[in-house]
């Protein structure tokens, strides 16, 4: 194992070293800011939680850029390094739980547009803080107390979050990154997960708390029904409006949660939605949020609501879709004529099949009501779309929203077409050779591959290249969002590969294993080319 990580990453540190010398304008430092024409920023990390013992990640670099297009190995860049790079279980960050990472750093006066954050790659030497944690991996998933690996695509150019933020000349601001472990980990294959991050970021200046606590009807463990708690507002996507979370939490044992921190900049109230296995689904309308509330001081408070058990037994569901795989489906609800739907659930699709099965849905009447400083009170309403029915919809940035599809209990299953790229763009392509003869030969050792296409950290499309694995072969990647005579500003997508054995290595329970060092491609104007060397990993 320790042979394997040694190799690998002197493996990774030429390759970088190479990558870097052939870009001189790949980026650039700034780290001595004119204390005159700079402000300080902190940066801590939050998280919502996740069915796992355990979610590790390691921190180790942070970037900042005035453009929201600026590529990775564009020019421009502020690169603010930790000092030595950072574990932290995101599952300990729930319910307003924070990690401070950044304090006090002295950043230029501007409008930053873009944030990178870089994480340690998992099959990276080790880190003394994952070592010191007892780690396998530099980030990896816990659960039942088996550790396993949590592949993060394309970490050497980091997970991109969008949106603006000003640094005033001695001012001061505190953003906090929020990490979605619950569902933004997806089980990749036996034993191996993978990160689709789509992070956010607050202003903890400009941001409220809600809390409450949660209640059975029917008593028993307040976990069981594995309750989640949603703060809401709508949005629009030009065509469609509908409610989006934008912050969600579960329950402690108690039964009390917390949402913090939820945004005040837009709006100052929201909608909140409670879901839970075999119960019935809450809708709590206009909760107001003070800004500057924190949970210990001036949150609002919902007060006591219990959970009543449904009737009716909940539904599996399925769906399937054919590109990009990494989209994922939202299943909503809406409560009356004339309103907006209401996200009820959430789920990634496999990032290589493009589907999930056996999603259980609620078959219950939602039960509604609006905030009030006393008691609230809820009513029974039949969603718009029926008792037990829902609309589903598939989404990926960059991408139009499907149709939507009607879900109930007799008809559980959909099947989404292909997503059409947001005009004017394009779907645009990627292709490319792998190579398996060097620096050792690999040649039979592997005969199953995954290739990722992913921009800004998460993975947009992932194909099967098991064939290429075991010949050399070149492969063709589709639909990916790009431009032709109408550029799209920020297509850069990191092309990374994974390549394994079926069969262990001999005297090994292990499988051969490979990887190929991601490189960026540019389809801003068109179609681009990845040849992918592959590197052993043992």
């Amino acid at each position: 194992m320790k042979y394997r990580r040694h190799l690998f990453f002197l493996m990774m540190f030429m390759a970088v070293a190479i990558l870097q010398a052939c870009g001189s304008n790949s980026s650039s430092s700034s780290n001595n800011n004119n204390a005159s024409s700079a402000g300080t920023l902190s940066v801590l990390v939050t998280d919502a939680p996740g069915d796992f013992d355990h979610a590790y990640i390691t921190v180790k670099d942070i970037w900042f850029h005035t453009s929201s297009t600026a590529g990775p190995n564009d020019a421009g860049w502020v690169k603010k390094p930790l000092a030595a790079p950072v574990t932290l279980d995101l599952l300990t960050l729930a319910n307003g739980g924070m990690q401070p990472l950044w304090s006090g750093v002295s950043l230029a006066v501007g409008n930053y547009q873009q944030i990178r954050l870089i994480l340690a790659g998992t099959e990276d030497a080790l880190t003394a803080s994952a070592h010191t944690m007892n780690l396998q991996y530099n980030n990896e998933v816990v659960i039942g107390g088996t550790p396993s690996p949590l592949h993060v695509p394309d970490a050497l150019h980091g997970i991109k979050l969008d949106g603006v933020f000003t640094m005033t000349a001695g001012g001061t601001l505190r953003l906090a990154i929020d990490f979605d472990a619950g569902h933004d980990i997806v089980d990749f294959r036996t034993g191996e997960y993978v990160l689709k991050p789509r992070l956010t970021y607050f202003d903890l200046d400009h941001a409220g708390a809600i809390i409450g606590k949660l209640a059975l009807a029917s008593g028993g463990s307040i976990t069981t029904p594995r309750f989640v708690i949603k703060a809401e507002r709508l949005t629009s996507d030009g065509t469609n409006t509908y409610h989006m979370v934008r912050r969600w939490t579960v329950p402690k044992p108690d039964g009390t949660f917390i949402l913090y921190p939820v945004s005040t900049l837009v709006t100052g109230t929201w909608d909140v939605v409670v879901r839970g296995l075999g119960h019935q689904t809450v809708i709590i309308k206009n909760v107001p949020i003070t800004t500057g509330s924190t949970p210990a001081s001036g949150a609002t408070d919902l007060g006591t609501i219990t959970m009543t058990a449904a009737g009716t037994q909940d539904y599996l569901s399925s769906a399937t879709i054919t590109s990009p795989t990494g989209a994922w489906s939202i299943f909503s609800q809406t409560p009356g004529a004339g309103e907006y739907p209401y996200e009820i659930r959430f789920r990634h699709f496999h990032p290589l099949t493009g589907r999930f099965t056996g999603f259980p849905l609620s078959s219950m009447p939602l039960l509604v009501g609006s905030y009030t400083t006393g008691t609230i009170t809820f009513s029974t309403v039949t969603p718009q779309e029926g008792v037990g029915g829902y609309r589903a919809v598939a989404a990926a940035d960059l991408f139009d929203r499907s149709s939507y599809q009607t879900v109930t209990a007799s008809t559980p299953s959909v099947a989404f077409p292909a997503l059409m790229v947001t005009l004017p763009y394009q779907g645009n392509s990627v292709t490319g050779a792998i190579s398996m003869t060097m620096p050792v030969k690999m040649d039979n050792k592997m005969d199953n591959g995954v290739l990722f296409a992913v921009h800004g950290g998460m993975i947009v499309n992932a194909m099967s290249v098991d064939s290429q694995m075991a010949s050399n072969g070149t492969y063709t990647m589709t639909n990916l969002p790009g431009g032709s005579t109408t550029a799209l500003p920020g297509a850069f997508y990191g092309i990374e590969a994974l390549g394994w054995s079926s069969t262990p290595m001999p005297m090994s329970s292990q499988p051969y294993s490979a990887y190929a060092i991601p490189q960026v491609v540019d389809l801003r104007t068109g179609n681009d080319t990845a040849n992918m060397q592959m590197v052993p990993l043992w």
